[in-house]
């Protein structure tokens, strides 16, 4: 075998997009409560009300768009912010389409699993789908941020088979919005817990902790993948994996429990360091379209989204319940 053809086959093994999906029925996750028989005190909408939004923001989100990208884009921001808009972006830019939204597997009507408490803005709607073609489950953050604005999407995550949410807040209540600095009734801050999760998902040097758990499909998958790869590349190359918080648009609510759910985004970077022991590395397909380039001599770096819900508890370890890669942009060299 030749090095160049050893070369290819290491490169091949190079990480590809994920999509972590959960499983089950709309009666399986957790924290799911009917609506209430007269609207809450507590909460901006009743459920009833709630569900109406979601389903024609979820609906319009969803719909196709005909026309340039400039046009695309418009109609991305007009149902989508934060978060899910950043992933929607990167998705419509990396396959070169003017496709307006991600798939965010609607059902013909959402159901409510919380909702903000009072009456102040910004007001949110943490929302469920299921995927009855995949069983897959969808968690949906929709946010209206100023009275004269529209509830738009700002996070829709796929969660882990056999993962479930804790009840977000008692029958007839809102549940109050967290920020990821507030670290009030909490092991520490969300920020502090997802900085943490990130720091102890790097490859091939992880900082062990024990405030996170890393026990779950999505972090099972990169480790597994991970060091796959880099017993595939032996001496050819190096790879290191690093997962950056982006937490500005993150969305949290507190629990009934006391503790905390957070939505947010995580920036991964893969560098593959070609060395000394090989000419050159020959990229896949897949890798060669994204970067533009047939090998490459010195490196190559893939770049990822990662979306996750973390659910934190008053004492003891956080977890992830849900979450998806999405592979954007790359280079070589």
């Amino acid at each position: 075998m030749t090095r160049r053809t050893t070369s290819a086959i290491a490169a091949a093994t190079m990480v590809s997009a994920l999509l972590l999906t959960g499983c089950g029925t709309q009666d399986a996750l957790v924290g799911l409560r009917p609506a209430p028989a007269e609207k809450s005190v507590s909460a901006p909408l009743g459920d009833e009300g709630a569900a109406d939004i979601a389903a024609r923001v979820l609906a319009q989100a969803e719909a196709p768009v005909e026309g340039d990208a400039k046009k695309a884009a418009a109609a991305r921001a007009a149902f989508l912010a934060g978060d899910a808009l950043t992933v929607a972006n990167a998705k419509a830019a990396r396959a070169g389409a003017p496709a307006a939204t991600p798939d965010l597997a609607v059902a013909p009507k959402p159901t409510i699993v919380a909702q903000s408490q009072g009456r102040a803005w910004p007001r949110a709607i943490v929302a469920s789908t299921l995927d009855e073609a995949t069983n897959t489950q969808m968690l949906h953050v929709l946010v209206s941020e100023k009275p004269d604005q529209p509830f738009k999407i700002a996070s829709s995550v796929p969660m882990f088979a056999g993962a479930s949410l804790p009840a977000v807040a008692p029958e007839n209540a809102g549940s109050p919005m967290v920020k990821v600095t507030d670290g009030e009734g909490l092991p520490a801050t969300p920020e502090a817990l997802v900085t943490a999760y990130a720091a102890a998902l790097a490859f091939p040097k992880p900082k062990a902790t024990k405030a996170v758990s890393v026990d779950n499909p999505f972090a099972n998958s990169l480790k597994t993948t991970a060091a796959a790869q880099a017993k595939a590349l032996g001496k050819l190359g190096t790879l290191t994996q690093v997962h950056t918080p982006e937490l500005k648009n993150a969305v949290s609510f507190r629990l009934a429990d006391g503790g905390v759910v957070t939505f947010g985004l995580m920036k991964r970077t893969d560098t593959l360091a070609v060395t000394k022991a090989a000419k050159e590395l020959v990229l896949p397909a897949e890798y060669a379209k994204l970067t533009g380039k047939k090998k490459v001599t010195k490196s190559l770096t893939l770049n990822n989204l990662e979306t996750f819900v973390m659910v934190i508890p008053p004492t003891g370890q956080a977890s992830v319940i849900g979450g998806a890669e999405l592979l954007v942009s790359g280079k070589g060299l």
